[in-house]
């Protein structure tokens, strides 16, 4: 007789969570499998001539040429920027502390005061004028200089000769002069609108001293040229003496 099989039941326990390990781990060697497939390929040259090709490396060293360039003139621009102004202000430094030299320790000219050249600024579109004039004293030394300054405008009206007092164009001004009354120096300043049709041609500083002693200095200044000046001293009882240095 045969012998007959017989047939066993296994009985397999499998844990709850195993499946979620298993996925677990595919999911995992998917991931260090991509990790060093993109390693691998950062570091090997690549093939494409897009990304590879010499005029793309050109094409990126002179866009990065261009930036560097760039940058490099915006600084320069910067730096050139910077050093106008320092010589502006240095220049004006310069002005400021000659002038304070001439009337701290002026020149042995023997004049009692001195008028500077004014600085004018004309607009012939808005027919205005802006004047500074300054005066201050001589190689000698007083306590006080008294007296008055006219400034007078000298130019063409409708192709005439014509004449322009600023003090009585001037609303801050009151009479048809400027008062003077200084230690060592004094500024007067004005902002004027002027005829129409007039143009401006010199401009004539007129200082009249009382004190210390009556004297008329005079001096004429070209509107956007070169000065002229005239100096005419007049003593208490003598004629007037005129002396032009151009």
């Amino acid at each position: 007789m045969m012998k007959q099989h017989q047939h066993r039941t296994v009985i397999k326990r499998v844990h709850p969570h195993e499946w979620r390990w298993r996925a677990s781990a595919a999911a995992g060697a998917l991931v260090v499998a991509l990790l060093a497939g993109y390693l691998w390929g950062a570091n090997r040259p690549s093939d494409m001539p897009f990304f590879n090709s010499p005029e793309e490396r050109l094409r990126d060293q002179v866009a990065q040429l261009n930036l560097e360039r760039e940058a490099d003139q915006q600084t320069l621009q910067a730096l050139q920027s910077t050093l106008s102004e320092n010589v502006a202000e240095l220049s004006e430094m310069r002005e400021m502390l000659a002038l304070y030299r001439g009337v701290m320790l002026p020149e042995e000219t023997g004049d009692l005061v001195v008028s500077r050249a004014p600085i004018v600024a004309y607009d012939p579109r808005n027919q205005t004028l802006s004047a500074v004039a300054m005066v201050h004293r001589g190689s000698e030394d007083f306590a006080e200089y008294r007296g008055e300054m006219t400034l007078i405008l000298e130019g063409f009206l409708s192709d005439e000769p014509h004449e322009v007092n600023l003090a009585v164009l001037d609303t801050a001004s009151e009479t048809s002069v400027f008062p003077l009354s200084f230690r060592y120096l004094q500024k007067v300043q004005i902002a004027v609108s002027l005829p129409q049709g007039f143009v401006p041609e010199k401009l004539v500083s007129l200082v009249r001293l009382v004190e210390p002693r009556r004297i008329t200095t005079e001096r004429r200044d070209a509107i956007g040229g070169s000065a002229t000046v005239g100096l005419a001293n007049v003593e208490a009882g003598d004629n007037a003496s005129e002396s032009r240095i151009r």
